[in-house]
Parts: structure tokens; C-alpha cells; sequence
């Protein structure tokens, strides 16, 4: 019974010393394999501090945001790390987009004053910041930057007045052609020659430089016009600007151009030239 006991034991023994190393195989095998591939290490990589990506060298990945800065930027185009000085750190796990992204408030004054810090609204693109469509926020606001415009459309009322800004300016920045609402004054006329004349917030002022506005002038006065060209004096030959100068409805006087044309004793009975000269638009021909 002893001698039974005994060898029981030896044999436990030797089951528990294979186990031992059995294991101790397997796990200095396991140990010896934390990777599935053999890299050999190059610590002379990460011995020199990294020089900053330059701003093309962050458009290899990001090529729309580049193309955005090259074409409506605007002032924004310097490096890109001014403004982005965490990179490459979004985690949708921790949703920290906004603690990663730079802020407005960051360069930026209350530019447009202490009601309008919501920049994002308008500004909908950092990367081509002018770029800002016209939503009823914005179209709200337009006076408060554009105080002048505001002013000549309430000190001159016209039309236009009654008109939301909205209504021309489609996007923050955008100059229609006047053609857009206004038929043109006659054939062929630029679009750009309505503002030479008209003040597109005070359009009723009628202002202009010397020149031959002839053609426009005739749209509108087209009987005076013809009278005019049909005349045998050499006013015919005068643009209508060279006497109603500068201001639209500018009544010239004679003596103007006309330096004492008759004798004083004439003048005396006759002060007021078109007391004779019954139509400055169809003298007789004097010869």
C-alpha cells in the first residue's frame, strides 16, 4: 500500500514538471512574438524636432481648403498653422471638433459690433471669408456697416428706398446690373455707363462728367432732340451736355457762352435773351 502511494505521487510529480514546462515553453514563445513583423528600430528618425508642414504641404490632403484660400481667401491666406495650432487631434469619440478648431475672437475684433458675434452665420467658410450668402440674418444688418448707403437712400427717396437690400445684393458684395430691373436708355448702351450717371442709392441726382451723352439724353427728350438736330443754327452741332452740364435739369444762361452779343444799348431793351430768341433748341441760322 505504501509502495502504491508512493509511485502515485512520483508519477504526479512528473505530470506537474511537464506541465511547468510546457508552459514555460509556450509563453517564452508568446514573448517572443508581440508583433507579426520584424521592424528594426531607427531611433536616428526621431532624433531631429519636425519642421512645421507648409501650407502646401497641408493641401496634398486637404486640396479643397487650399483651393478655397487661393481663390476667395482674401486675407486669410498665410500659413495655415496662424490659426490652426492643434492638428490632426479630432476624436468623434471625445466630439471636441469645436475645442480643436480656432476662433474668430482668436484675431477678431466685434467688427460688426457687439450684436453680431455670431460670426459662423454669415461667415459660413473661414477659408474664403467674403464669400457670404444673404440670409435674412445679414439682410437685417446691412446698416450697420454700410451706414452711408443707408443714409443717401433716406436723405434722397426714390424707389429704391422702398427696396430691401436683399432684393439687388443677392450675396454680401454683389453689384447687379441695373439692366437686372431697368430696361436700358436706348440700343447697345453698357450696363456699366447707367452708374457714370445715376447714384445707385440716390438714383433721382443725376449727376455726370463732360462727354457726349447725347444718345441717353435723346431716350428721354426725344422731341427737343430732333428739334435740335433739325436746327440750321450750329447748335446742332453742341452736345446737350456742353450747356446742361454736370447736373441733369441744369438751366444754363446764355451769357454763358455767349459774351455780350449785341450792343449795350440792345441789351438795355432786351435783357432776357429768349425774349428774341424764342427756342435755344432751334435757332435761325446765322450767316
Amino acid at each position: 500500500m505504501k509502495k502504491n502511494v508512493v509511485s502515485a505521487l512520483a508519477r504526479t510529480s512528473r505530470l506537474s514538471l511537464l506541465l511547468a514546462l510546457l508552459i514555460f515553453t509556450a509563453s517564452t514563445a508568446f514573448a517572443a512574438k508581440l508583433a507579426t513583423v520584424d521592424i528594426p528600430v531607427q531611433a536616428d528618425l526621431y532624433a531631429v524636432a519636425p519642421v512645421p508642414l507648409s501650407p502646401t504641404q497641408c493641401a496634398q490632403c486637404h486640396t479643397g481648403v487650399f483651393g478655397s484660400l487661393k481663390d476667395a481667401g482674401g486675407k486669410h491666406r498665410f500659413d495655415c498653422q496662424q490659426c490652426h495650432k492643434v492638428i490632426h487631434s479630432y476624436n468623434p469619440k471625445k466630439a471636441n471638433y469645436d475645442e480643436v478648431m480656432p476662433k474668430c475672437a482668436s484675431c477678431h475684433t466685434d467688427v460688426h459690433g457687439p450684436a453680431n458675434k455670431d460670426c459662423s452665420t454669415c461667415h459660413t467658410n473661414p477659408h474664403t471669408p467674403r464669400k457670404v450668402a444673404m440670409s435674412p440674418r445679414l439682410a437685417g444688418t446691412c446698416a450697420t456697416c454700410h451706414t452711408g448707403p443707408k443714409a443717401e437712400l433716406t436723405q434722397f427717396p426714390s424707389k429704391h428706398t422702398q427696396v430691401a437690400c436683399d432684393r439687388c445684393h443677392t450675396s454680401h458684395g454683389f453689384k447687379p446690373s441695373c439692366f437686372k430691373c431697368h430696361t436700358p436708355h436706348f440700343k447697345d448702351q453698357l450696363a456699366d455707363s447707367c452708374t457714370k450717371c445715376h447714384s445707385v442709392h440716390k438714383p433721382k441726382q443725376v449727376t455726370y462728367a463732360a462727354g457726349d451723352w447725347t444718345a441717353t439724353c435723346a431716350s428721354c427728350h426725344g422731341k427737343v432732340y430732333a428739334k435740335l438736330k433739325a436746327t440750321p443754327s450750329r447748335h446742332s452741332k453742341v452736345s446737350c451736355t456742353t450747356c446742361h452740364k454736370s447736373k441733369h435739369g441744369y438751366i444754363p444762361q446764355c451769357t454763358e457762352c455767349h459774351k455780350a452779343p449785341h450792343p449795350k444799348s440792345i441789351l438795355d431793351r432786351f435783357p432776357k435773351c429768349l425774349a428774341c430768341h424764342l427756342d435755344v433748341h432751334d435757332l435761325p441760322k446765322m450767316k
